[in-house]
């Protein structure tokens, strides 16, 4: 992990902003955003109001170190129905 890449108030405290995640990561906002709703980026855990959004700093840099990985662990199972 790149502490120095990291705010040291977010370090400490575990989580991290959209900005930081998105310089840490070297990725676009948009992207960021994109990600998300395609539920291939960790989902915040916490959002206070519009403009405050953090994410888990262990879930951020979990995705980072094997994002593919990250996905198919936590991508929802489809039910197959059998035919009778």
């Amino acid at each position: 992990m790149d502490k120095g890449r990291v705010s040291p108030a977010a370090f400490d405290a575990g989580l991290m902003a959209a900005k930081e995640i998105t310089r840490t990561a070297n990725i676009s906002r948009a992207h960021l955003y994109n990600l998300l709703s395609r539920g291939q980026f960790p989902q915040p855990a916490l959002r206070v109001g519009p403009r405050y959004t953090r994410w888990k700093a262990c879930d951020v840099f979990a995705w980072l170190g094997d994002p593919q990985g990250w996905i198919d662990a936590n991508q929802p199972r489809e039910k197959v129905m059998a035919v009778v």
